[in-house]
């Protein structure tokens, strides 16, 4: 129980990975055997760890494999980095499995940042993103502006 809003609704958005879950037989999401799966199962614990509601849609599904795990853990970054950062309300990501093509979309209508501005040090976006799919043949893609949130669009195609 809590008189939180914002809480009640990411509770109430676990309970319905869960009863999704049981009505459809499947196993736990943090058991991470497909895409819609591992996703889930990080919106879980970013939220948890985080509190910033993250809304996960998919359209389509496929079984993991070491190009989705790249996909999976880029996704993972970029979601972290917009509930870490972002300071918006919400996490919205969308995948899209298209014949051997996957896009996953992570947007936060949050404050947004100049990528040009990221110091060279700071790898987050270069290696755990961008480079992390670029070494399974992927690509990412982050747009930006102060004040207009972010969008990340990572892709990779099917071996």
């Amino acid at each position: 129980r809590t008189d939180d809003p914002r809480r009640m609704a990411m509770l109430a958005r676990q309970q319905e990975r869960e009863l999704r879950s049981w009505l459809y037989e499947e196993e736990e999401p943090s058991a991470g055997e497909t895409l819609r799966q591992a996703l889930e199962a990080l919106a879980s614990r970013v939220e948890e760890t985080h509190q910033v509601p993250v809304d996960v849609v998919t359209a389509g599904d496929l079984p993991l494999n070491e190009v989705l795990r790249a996909l999976v853990g880029a996704a993972g970054e970029a979601i972290t980095n917009a509930a870490k950062h972002s300071a918006g309300e919400l996490v919205s990501v969308f995948a899209e499995v298209e014949g051997p093509n996957v896009d996953v979309y992570v947007n936060d209508q949050g404050v947004g940042f100049d990528l040009d501005a990221v110091p060279a040090d700071r790898r987050g976006i270069a290696e755990s993103i961008v480079g992390r799919l670029e070494r399974q043949g992927g690509s990412a893609t982050v747009q930006s502006e102060p004040g207009e949130g972010t969008e990340v669009h990572l892709a990779v195609r099917q071996p």
